[in-house]
């Protein structure tokens, strides 16, 4: 097996497991930048309301698309395991 294709390979599942990060990552970002702003205009001053609302929000998330996130991430890998013997050093 080339080098070429085993980079390829390793190229498409962390390809895949960001794409699987970035939609939480992105929602949690909003919402501790919303509560942020909320929190600066009242003046409240709770530590742990927006880490609450970030885990509310990617849990709700990851509850709801996370079949759909993570169905790239799971075919990839099944195909590296069902090719697995291709990438021995023979």
């Amino acid at each position: 097996m080339s080098p070429s294709t085993l980079t390829s390979a390793l190229y498409s599942v962390i390809e895949n497991a960001a794409l699987l990060v970035v939609v939480p990552l992105l929602a949690a970002t909003l919402i501790g930048f919303g509560i942020g702003l909320f929190q600066a205009a009242t003046q409240l001053q709770e530590q742990t309301l927006p880490q609450s609302m970030k885990m509310f929000v990617v849990s709700l998330i990851l509850i709801v698309f996370g079949g759909s996130l993570s169905a790239p991430l799971f075919a990839t890998t099944q195909s590296l395991f069902n090719t697995f013997y291709l990438y021995g050093g023979h």
